[in-house]
């Protein structure tokens, strides 16, 4: 019903230097965001839109010119002038720059771009492998170090991790790389045997948090020297659900529809459950802000429904076989679409579904094109 309107915004938001993250080009979002662009950009690959395409690859090549010495993929570029992020770096927007250039790669024939980005594609896995620390296998990201923030998850992550994991992955294919294909494959497992309950005599990252944590029905949130935190994160367990990761579907697919009951719709928040004034996690939220604080109650990271995230649960499930959820998700997102009459805003507050945020988003319009596939 959307899916012109949202191939549009993300034409609309291509310039010289790449997909901004807002067709409307304003303030901070006039930037090329490396986890925006490239996932407008994925967005793109998957419709096969040229006009996308060749946006994604002008957003490719900006933020690997402006690539650090580490190795280190932008979070985002405007003018000429590259951010690595503003508290703390940004883990994931190197992630998801590896991840979509060699997507991109794959689609295209051209041989000159695939020799001249491998240098800069073996350096940003690099700069992952140094953010291991320990050298364990799991890269660990500081508070506010992905997308979310904002929010209150760091540590070992489920979602940068499994980012990683799709980065060596696609790598490993792209350059045919057999090293680099059992390294994945390892990634894969350390991941399988960390984040969730199961019956394997597997070492454990963290013995002691693994024996006290308890059984869910998705992917733990992530590991720290302290413990787990077992919230559900969506966007975390969409992509595991996409890259083919072991969980109960039948389970996980109660958990979704239990969570659809509580709140009356199928916005899912981002993260769940929601942190109140009082709770343990609020003193980590209230001053974790850069312009203002927008991580009220279901509002924002702190229970806020993302389409874009929504996006790739609805890919996620339908690679597992699950159609009536997505069909649920992307009719609750256009009824509110036209109830509202303001389409594709970043996100939902989840108690009043107010539309939030930016309009004529990036994201909001790839999850709507991820959605309808």
């Amino acid at each position: 019903m959307f899916r012109q309107e949202a191939i549009e915004i993300i034409r609309k938001a291509i310039t010289e230097e790449g997909i901004l993250a807002s067709a409307q080009q304003k303030d901070n979002y006039a930037r090329v965001w490396a986890r925006d662009s490239m996932m407008a950009g994925y967005a793109g690959i998957l419709i096969h839109d040229e006009e996308i395409l060749t946006g994604l690859e002008r957003s490719i090549l900006t933020l690997a010119k402006h690539q650090a010495e580490n190795g280190q993929i932008p979070s985002n570029v405007v003018n000429g002038k590259a951010s690595y992020g503003t508290h703390v770096g940004r883990t994931d927007a190197t992630a998801w720059w590896i991840v979509t250039a060699c997507e991109y790669l794959r689609i295209t024939s051209d041989d000159a771009l695939k020799s001249s980005l491998k240098k800069k594609i073996y350096q940003a896995l690099s700069c992952l492998k140094t953010w291991e620390y320990n050298q364990r296998g799991l890269v660990y990201s500081p508070l506010g170090g992905n997308w979310a923030d904002e929010y209150v998850t760091s540590g070992y992550t489920l979602y940068d991790n499994v980012l990683r994991y799709w980065a060596l992955k696609n790598v490993s294919e792209a350059y045919n790389d057999p090293e680099l294909k059992t390294v994945s494959e390892n990634t894969k497992n350390l991941i399988q045997q960390n984040f969730c309950k199961n019956d394997s005599n597997a070492a454990r990252y963290h013995e002691t948090a693994y024996a006290k944590a308890s059984a869910k029905p998705f992917f733990w949130a992530s590991l720290n020297a302290n413990g787990y935190d077992e919230r559900f994160d969506l966007a975390g367990n969409a992509l595991a659900l996409l890259l083919d990761f072991e969980i109960d579907m039948q389970d996980f697919s109660e958990f979704l529809r239990d969570m659809s009951n509580e709140f009356k719709h199928w916005m899912l928040p981002v993260f769940y459950p929601v942190i109140f004034p009082g709770d343990d996690d609020w003193r980590l939220l209230e001053n974790n802000y850069s312009y203002s604080f927008k991580n009220q109650p279901y509002h924002f990271h702190n229970g806020g429904s993302w389409p874009i995230f929504l996006g790739w649960l609805c890919l996620g499930l339908k690679k597992k076989g699950i159609k009536e959820i997505p069909e649920k998700i992307i009719t609750q997102y256009e009824t509110l679409m036209n109830e509202k009459g303001e389409h594709f805003r970043e996100f939902y507050s989840t108690d009043k579904l107010l539309p939030l945020g930016t309009e004529q988003l990036c994201f909001s319009a790839s999850g709507y094109i991820l959605m309808s596939l």
